[in-house]
This record gives structure tokens, C-alpha cells and sequence, in this order.
């Protein structure tokens, strides 16, 4: 999924699961209508929040390929409406990651005509000093409004990333950022 394959918006879904329901079978739904998409992601603050995020490629409408929300059954509580978001950058190596991060927030101007600028633009691969373990970088503000930023990092675990590092929940839920984390995609 890199950017010469066309992805031109991301697609976030944000839900409620009920008390007991279990987020591996939450993420065997998505897996079987995304297979080679993001797995489910966890809220920090709150492990019952979860989100799926995924690319649509130029041409594809975003209401042609909703989640499928009946297919969830009683393991969703509540659903919180589809955001799309237009690709500033959208960048990923070969392999695809095996954990993501997620961050989300409505907060923030951005400004809709312009690109972002070249020093926030992932450096090539061949002019890079060190080899990073970052595998899929998606950065897109929100179609509809100037305010707001999705920005999902992927990496492999076995490139030495630490799992457990710990993510700035205070600070996070002051500046009303959501974080997510991924579930283990058995």
C-alpha cells in the first residue's frame, strides 16, 4: 500500500464492544472483509473503544464499502459515525506490519490545499543514513473540516520496537487525542 498504488483516503470507524465480547472475534470479522488490512485496534484509555481504519484507493466511494456493521452482531454497543480522511502521506515497505499505533484527534488547522510540507515527508528509502523499522506511515486530515489528524505507524515486532512502551495517556486525554494500539490478529 504505498502511494503510487493510488490511496487517496483512509477510512476510520470507531465502536463501542459490549462487557465480555471478545476483540479476537471483532477482528476475525474485519480480517474477513479486510484481509490484508489494518487489524482492530484498541483504545488505551479504554479497552472497550476499538476502531478499524482502512485505505480506499482513487475512484472508490467511501459508501461503497461501509463496514459491514450487522455483521458484528450483539458484540457492538454502540457505533460512533464513519470519518474519511483525505492522504497526505501514505507510505508502507513490502512486508506488512505485524503492530500499529493509531492517534486521532479533532483538534488542529490544516490547511486543505496545500501539501505537507517537504521536511514531514517520509525520506527516501535509498538516501536514508539508517534503516528504520517503521513499515506503513498513513498521515490524513479529515475531509469536511480544516481541524483534525489520523496518523497510523506500523512496525514489525521483531525489528526491536518495545512492545510495551507507554503512550502519553494523560497528556492525550487533555488535548483530546485518542489513542490506539493493535490487537494480536491471531
Amino acid at each position: 500500500m504505498s502511494a503510487s498504488d493510488g490511496i487517496d483516503r483512509l477510512v476510520l470507524q470507531e465502536f463501542r464492544l459490549t462487557d465480555g465480547a471478545s476483540h479476537a472475534e471483532a477482528d476475525g470479522i474485519l480480517a474477513a472483509a479486510y484481509p490484508d488490512g489494518v487489524p482492530l485496534l484498541m483504545s488505551i484509555s479504554d479497552d472497550r473503544d476499538v476502531a478499524s481504519v482502512r485505505s480506499i484507493p482513487s475512484g472508490t466511494s467511501t459508501k461503497d464499502d461501509p463496514v459491514d456493521r450487522a455483521s458484528f452482531g450483539a458484540l457492538v454497543s454502540s457505533w460512533q459515525s464513519q470519518q474519511t480522511y483525505r492522504s497526505h502521506i501514505v507510505e508502507s515497505s513490502l512486508e506488512l506490519p505485524t503492530r500499529y499505533r493509531m492517534a486521532v484527534t479533532e483538534s488542529g488547522l490544516n490547511d486543505g490545499d496545500r501539501a505537507l510540507p517537504g521536511a514531514l515527508r517520509p525520506a527516501d528509502v535509498s538516501e536514508a543514513d539508517t534503516p528504520t523499522s517503521v513499515a506503513l506511515l498513513w498521515i490524513g486530515a479529515p475531509v469536511g473540516t480544516h481541524a483534525g489528524l489520523l496518523v497510523l505507524v506500523g512496525h514489525d515486532d521483531e525489528a526491536g520496537i518495545e512492545q510495551d512502551a507507554e503512550w502519553p495517556l494523560p497528556l492525550s486525554q487533555q488535548l483530546g487525542v485518542r489513542i490506539y494500539d493493535s490487537c494480536a490478529r491471531a
